[in-house]
């Protein structure tokens, strides 16, 4: 009997980009895929491998999903806002 795998679905998140991010990318967001299972922790971890800013600035961005704070281990859902947050200092 053989078994036939079945491939893992992506799901589709967007990223919202602040700050610094924001102008060093030149966009306010990006449209990602990760596979299902996939954390907020692994989104961040491809994004800093495919963007220099971001792993440039990756020890001090924050996470928000769907507009909280969340740690790197949180789960990703179908749909998921994922803001990516440095920050800001002012005078």
């Amino acid at each position: 009997m053989s078994s036939l795998s079945r491939p893992v679905p992506d799901l589709s998140v967007r990223v919202l980009l602040f700050d610094v991010l924001r102008r060093e990318l030149g966009a306010s967001e990006l449209d990602a895929a990760v596979p299902a299972g996939a954390t907020a922790g692994d989104l961040l971890d491809r994004l800093a491998e495919a963007h220099a800013p971001v792993a440039r600035h990756r020890p001090v961005i924050r996470l928000a999903v769907n507009r909280r704070y969340v740690p790197a281990e949180t789960a990703l859902d179908d749909g998921d806002e994922v803001a990516l947050i440095t920050p800001v200092s002012g005078g």
